[in-house]
C-alpha cells in the first residue's frame, strides 16, 4: 500500500510502503507495522489474563490432607511401639527384633516408634540388656490398612523386665485412636546400627530366643492372648487422622 499527498492530492497504491510527504518531509511507513501494532495489545491481554487466574484458581484450591505418621499405607500394616516417659528415666534401650534379626523399632525412655510390617501372623522379640540380652515374645496377627499400638514399660527386679500392653481398639473410649500416641512424634534411631548389633550377638541371642519361645509354648493361654495383638486390634487410616 503507498500513500503519497502533495499539496491536497492523495495518492494510495496496493503492495508498497506508505509514504506520507509534506513540503521537504518524508515519512515512510511500513505496511507491517499496522501488523505489529496490533501484538502487544494481544500480549498485553493474555498476561492479565494470567495475572487474573493463578488468584482465582488458588482460592478454589483444596487443602491437602496432612498425612500422618501414624497411618498405615493400604497394602501394609503398621506397628507403633510406645514407651511412655518416666519420672524416673530408665536408662535400659528395649530393641524390637523380628525373628529374621531385624530391628524393627528402638525405644528409649519417652520414645515412640512406628513400624511398616506385612499383614499376616508374626513373632518378634523384645530385647532388653546387652550381656546376654534378656528376650520376651510379641505375637502379631495383622490386617493390611490398619496400625496397631502397643505399650512397653520397664520394670525392675523381675524376670521379664519389660511390661507389654497391647491397646485394645476396644477398650479405647469411642474405640478411638489414642490422642496421646497421635500426638507424639516419632523417633528415628540408627535401625541400621541396631541390626548390625544384632548380628554381632547372634550366638548369643538365638539361645536366648530359644528358651523364650519355649517359655512361649508352656505358658498360659491367658498369657499368650495378652501378648497377641490381634486383628480387630488396629484402626484405619482414616480414623488414625481424626482428632
Amino acid at each position: 500500500m503507498r500513500l503519497s499527498c502533495s499539496g491536497t492530492g492523495l495518492q494510495l497504491g496496493e503492495n508498497a510502503p506508505i509514504q506520507l510527504e509534506a513540503g521537504v518531509t518524508t515519512c515512510e511507513i511500513d505496511h507491517r507495522m499496522r501488523r505489529r501494532s496490533t501484538k502487544p495489545r494481544v500480549t498485553l491481554g493474555v498476561l492479565a489474563l494470567a495475572l487474573l487466574l493463578p488468584a482465582s484458581a488458588t482460592g478454589a484450591q483444596i487443602p491437602k490432607t496432612v498425612e500422618s505418621p501414624y497411618a498405615a499405607p493400604s497394602d501394609q500394616a503398621l506397628l507403633v511401639f510406645s514407651r511412655p516417659r518416666r519420672r524416673q528415666a530408665s536408662e535400659t534401650t528395649f530393641r524390637i527384633v523380628s525373628r529374621a534379626g531385624r530391628c524393627l523399632a528402638v525405644l528409649n525412655d519417652g520414645w515412640q516408634m512406628a513400624a511398616p510390617m506385612w499383614p499376616g501372623t508374626h513373632m518378634v522379640m523384645v530385647m532388653t540388656g546387652t550381656a546376654p540380652p534378656t528376650i520376651q515374645l510379641l505375637q502379631l496377627k495383622l490386617s493390611a490398612g490398619k496400625t496397631y499400638v502397643v505399650n512397653l514399660r520397664s520394670r525392675v527386679n523381675v524376670k521379664s523386665p519389660v511390661n507389654i500392653e497391647v491397646v485394645r481398639r476396644s477398650s479405647q473410649p469411642l474405640e478411638a485412636f489414642p490422642a496421646a500416641v497421635r500426638e507424639l512424634a516419632p523417633a528415628k534411631p540408627n535401625l541400621r546400627q541396631c541390626t548390625e548389633w544384632v548380628s554381632w550377638k547372634r550366638s548369643k541371642i538365638e539361645t536366648r530366643a530359644e528358651q523364650a519361645k519355649r517359655k512361649w509354648d508352656e505358658d498360659t493361654d491367658e498369657h499368650r492372648d495378652a501378648h497377641t495383638v490381634r486383628r480387630n486390634d488396629g484402626w484405619t487410616a482414616a480414623e488414625v487422622r481424626e482428632p
